[in-house]
């Protein structure tokens, strides 16, 4: 009988203990699942990030500023979480062929502090540019890279040819001026009215036929070229083509602006709350 009771003694002992043991490793355990689920989230939205990888023009006639300021606009977007599907990375060279096209989504040419334009540039491989944008890529050009990609420039010379439905004159006036958003703009950009931004002598463009997409207008009274286009958008081949008169990346700032256009360049299907797939 005393055995027996000693043996009950001992297997309660043994549960009482068991039962403590676990509920010390009940919090612990708790908070391993809560970690297990977290990994998993964040596994999750890794997968459903989508990464943009920009090559911007460093090389020879460049703007050093311009360059700074679109880097700065990128990181901007990175760090503000502004589209939180997106991520940009951005790398620069001072070549522009296959090889240092390869595995980049959107190419930038930046304002030069030297001329108008790129054309004549050792450096760019014009042919390889093109097949590069025809294969589904996207090409942004900022004033001498927009005189650069279109097509024509007045009466004066023939452009890339990156968006073939373009034509640039001359809008030589350097200071802040005033763009009117079009509808296209406010598709993309999600806001109308107008929007002081920097201009140093970049083009006015007009467009011919085509899908070519106007986003911006000039509207400054005291210019020649009010009403002519400040941003466009245009097709190559499977790509898609951005020429840009101003700078969104320069003073005063917008790095939404250049974002979206980087975005609608990239032919995004993207899931936010501005419109990136205007056609």
């Amino acid at each position: 009988m005393v055995k027996g009771r000693k043996s009950l003694k001992r297997r309660n002992a043994k549960k009482y203990f068991l039962n403590k043991k676990f509920m010390i490793m009940l919090p612990l355990i708790i908070i391993l699942i809560i970690a297990n689920l977290t990994l998993d989230q964040d596994n999750k939205n890794q997968e459903q990030l989508k990464t943009v990888k920009v090559l911007l023009y460093s090389g020879s006639g460049t703007s050093n500023n311009s360059i700074l300021q679109i880097e700065n606009c990128l990181e901007k977007s990175n760090s503000q979480n502004t589209i939180p599907e997106v991520k940009f990375t951005c790398n620069t060279s001072n070549r522009i062929d296959n090889q240092t096209l390869n595995g980049y989504d959107v190419l930038i040419m930046p304002g030069s502090n030297e001329g108008y334009d790129y054309l004549d540039n050792d450096d760019i491989n014009v042919d390889d540019l093109k097949s590069f944008i025809a294969s589904g890529k996207g090409f942004i050009g900022i004033c001498a890279g927009a005189y650069s990609g279109a097509v024509y420039n007045g009466n004066l010379y023939n452009g890339w040819g990156l968006a073939p439905h373009v034509i640039t004159d001359y809008s030589l006036q350097t200071g802040n001026l005033t763009i009117n958003i079009t509808e296209s703009g406010n598709q993309l950009w999600g806001y109308q009215g107008s929007k002081i931004i920097s201009h140093i002598n970049g083009p006015a463009m007009r467009t011919s036929g085509g899908q070519a997409i106007t986003f911006a207008v000039y509207g400054d009274d005291n210019t020649s070229y009010k009403g002519s286009a400040a941003v466009v958008g245009d097709y190559y081949g499977e790509g898609r083509t951005v020429l840009s008169g101003v700078h969104p990346e320069l003073e005063p700032q917008d790095p939404d602006m250049l974002i979206y256009l980087v975005l609608w360049a990239y032919n995004g299907t993207l899931n936010t709350n501005n419109t990136t797939t205007t056609n």
